[in-house]
């Protein structure tokens, strides 16, 4: 059953606006497609070790970086993706490609077909209206012994907690001019994302911080790899400072 709520017509119409106009938005622009996009691929990079397939479900497209992470291992991936914009990039990149089908619709509106061995939800929680119970649905997606892998920004990262004492914003946590851009509705420290998975009637096996980001994404485009690696390994030492947090979980016990 897809997940609803009592007012599921008029919020689903205001949820697919929504959608559309933070599509329009950061996505596919040089700096989304540039030194966000490089560190990013570290968290692809420490999750996908841990993917089960071969049947993944991929919760969110952006330009196809954790399909194209899959593919290789020879998954088959079910791509869930609400923008019109973003539906299109995903059919015309893959198109050919019978180990891809995109589905356009909401993440409350998917009825799955098929059970799947890993469920990447990346950087998508904090849109939802009612993460928590997204969670408990999805969780009835996943085979015995299933995997779903979680990914978001953490909102006190140092670049955060920097901005904040600069008066940029009043908190680390506060949303920012992005996070109002990209229709961001919660941000989640280690703690938070912790008590989110587990009201999502999930078990965590590992969460852990990825990739130290000091500064903001304009003043860290020129960093060569070298210096972007180097932060890479301080993050594993300061996890609780990192940009992004990365969940590995399976389904909980009834």
């Amino acid at each position: 059953m897809p997940f609803t709520t009592p007012a599921a017509g008029a919020d689903l119409i205001a949820l697919r606006d929504e959608v559309e106009r933070a599509a329009g938005h950061y996505y596919h622009t040089p700096q989304q497609q540039g030194i966000d996009r490089r560190t990013k691929q570290f968290v692809v990079d420490r999750c996908v070790p841990f993917v089960r397939g071969p049947h993944v479900l991929d919760l969110g497209y952006v330009d196809g970086q954790w399909a194209d992470a899959l593919l290789p291992l020879g998954c088959r991936v079910d791509i869930v993706e609400g923008a019109v914009r973003h539906v299109e990039h995903a059919r015309l990149r893959y198109a050919g490609c019978g180990d891809v089908r995109v589905h356009h619709c909401l993440f409350q509106e998917y009825t799955p077909d098929t059970l799947y061995d890993t469920i990447i939800a990346g950087d998508m929680l904090r849109y939802l209206p009612d993460p928590a119970a997204f969670l408990l649905l999805a969780g009835g997606w996943l085979q015995p012994g299933g995997r779903l892998i979680a990914t978001l920004p953490n909102g006190r990262s140092l670049h955060r907690r920097v901005g904040a004492l600069m008066n940029l914003e009043a908190t680390p946590v506060q949303a920012n001019q992005r996070d109002q851009e990209v229709g961001n509705r919660q941000s989640y420290d280690r703690y938070e994302f912790r008590h989110l998975l587990l009201q999502g009637g999930l078990e965590i096996e590992m969460l852990r911080g990825c990739f130290l980001k000091p500064l903001s994404s304009a003043q860290m485009e020129n960093w060569n790899d070298d210096l972007l690696r180097a932060f890479l390994d301080v993050g594993d030492e300061l996890e609780d400072y990192c940009w992004f947090l990365y969940a590995v979980c399976r389904k909980g016990r009834p």
